[in-house]
């Protein structure tokens, strides 16, 4: 199974980059996209914009955000969804029979935060959309997708934090593709903030890494109703008393063996106890969570170490393994780049690669596998870390012999879409939704190739419904400027 995060956001033009200096921070919006699927055809990037960073865990506003790649890394498609309420944020997205299923939380009248499901065709259209008011809760809702997939379903996991205890809650649920119901859902123990979940191939067990109130990592064993079989405290290899730290993931080994990974404390030089860096740690663990092998990197500056959210562990056919984490001297404004590392079925490096940052603050978000052998990293950049702390998201192409291949911009490409049109392509009209908040459309004109103006309307809202059905078959450029004198344009074909 996989892990799921979703959101929505259309991009037009994406630039492929050999540098890291080719960026642009200067967006009226923060991107912050958080999961990468693959399907046919190309990959699909979900998450959310918002209008600051730093507001995130307050008051704020948001909306999902898709985004299409061929496989080469090319552009095919782009939409933010802006209409659906107060703000929405996209986490995960599967792809089943044709369809995405985009994954993510809603607070509407600005009530309690619900799990929405939205189901879209591969142009963007919506088919189905519903929300579960038994996953909720009143603060902001993370919704990560496992690799427990079936045909029909896949199991999700999530937390939020519960102000009524002033404690962390994490849920699991599975959900049906086909009847687009929860068919499972369960809240853990209060206190615990989950970071992962195996669900055995009978449905019969399931093993979750947690977090707990003291910030001790376990490994909690379940039978099929939920009830509690063990519970195992994730134990530091070099610091007996200490746990493993950071985002705790665990994926099956060999043998009936776990691989668990994370961070913790490693006195260096080994014979200096009085120092110590914190460094990334894989540890090979029996059914019974005990360590019977370990192995360990850190960066050559000795600094602190924190695991992805989603996928820091990830493997291929080959039983190769990618680890993946940020590399900081502050938890809060990690600038000391990403670490990312290949290793082989017997735990064996082969290469170890650091990713220089380039800006106030870096941050690993989520890895994927390519065909030839290398990964996809998704990660996110701060220009400051003062003020709006507005971030963009690139995505980085590595080889199997650790070499970056490219580098994609998705930010600077997320600005330039400053309206959403669709249906992309049209028959008969289209609608247009401005994706700026606290702005409306003031005025649009429809352009065609020769540089004609064929149609013109004042519109005075944030949305627009043009009738395009007396127009020739052809591509069109919509251009138009906003209530506060912004510019903007896009494109749309009619069939």
């Amino acid at each position: 199974m996989k892990k799921i995060l979703i959101f929505f956001v259309f991009v037009s033009n994406l630039a492929l980059a050999q540098t890291f200096n080719n960026y642009n921070f200067n967006t009226p919006n923060s991107d912050q996209l958080v999961d990468i699927l693959e399907y046919e055809t190309g990959y699909l990037l979900t998450g959310y914009i918002t209008d600051s960073a730093s507001s995130v865990a307050y008051d704020f506003y948001g909306a999902p955000v898709l985004l299409k790649l061929t496989k080469s890394g090319n552009p095919i498609d782009t939409i933010i969804i802006a209409d659906f309420g107060y703000t929405e944020l996209a986490q995960a997205s599967i792809y089943k029979d044709g369809y995405f299923y985009v994954f993510g939380t809603t607070n509407p009248q600005n009530d309690s935060i619900n799990l929405v499901v939205t189901k879209m065709d591969t142009s963007f259209n919506i088919i189905e959309r519903k929300l579960y008011p038994q996953i909720k809760g009143g603060y902001f809702v993370s919704v990560l997708k496992t690799s427990n997939e079936t045909d029909s379903t896949i199991y999700c996991i999530g937390t939020f934090f519960d102000f009524s205890i002033y404690m962390f809650r994490s849920f699991v649920y599975k959900y049906n593709f086909n009847t687009m119901e929860i068919e499972k859902s369960v809240y853990l123990a209060n206190g615990l903030l989950i970071y992962n979940l195996l669900v055995s191939e009978s449905e019969d067990k399931y093993v979750a890494t947690v977090s707990s109130s003291s910030f001790f990592s376990r490994a909690l064993s379940y039978d099929s109703s939920f009830n509690l079989i063990s519970d195992d405290t994730l134990y530091s290899t070099n610091y007996p008393g200490f746990t493993i730290q950071s985002v705790v993931n665990i994926k099956e080994y060999k043998d009936s063996l776990y691989l668990v990974l994370g961070s913790e404390p490693l006195s260096y030089p080994i014979n200096n106890p009085y120092y110590s860096i914190r460094v990334m740690i894989l540890q090979v663990l029996d059914s019974n969570f005990q360590v019977q092998d370990y192995k360990y990197w850190y960066h050559d500056s000795l600094t602190d170490i924190a695991m992805s959210t989603e996928n820091a562990i990830i493997s291929n056919l080959d039983k190769e393994y990618f680890l993946g984490a940020t590399v900081h001297n502050n938890l809060h404004y990690p600038s000391d780049g990403l670490l990312i590392v290949k290793i082989d079925s017997a735990l064996n490096t082969i290469w170890q690669k650091h990713i220089e940052c380039t800006a106030a603050a870096m941050r690993l978000i989520n890895m994927h596998l390519t065909d030839d052998g290398g990964v996809l990293i998704l990660y996110e950049e701060q220009v400051s870390i003062t003020g709006a702390d507005l971030k963009n998201s690139k995505l980085m192409k590595i080889g199997p012999n650790g070499e970056v291949t490219s580098i994609i911009d998705l930010g600077k490409q997320i600005s330039k879409q400053a309206v959403n049109i669709f249906p992309n392509p049209a028959t008969k009209e289209i609608n247009l939704i401005l994706k700026q908040p606290n702005q409306q459309i003031a005025h649009l004109s429809i352009i065609d190739i020769q540089g004609k103006i064929v149609l013109q309307k004042q519109i005075n809202d944030k949305q627009a419904k043009l009738d395009v059905s007396s127009l020739s078959k052809g591509v069109y450029i919509v251009e138009g400027y906003t209530s506060k004198g912004k510019g903007f344009n896009g494109k749309f074909v009619r069939e």
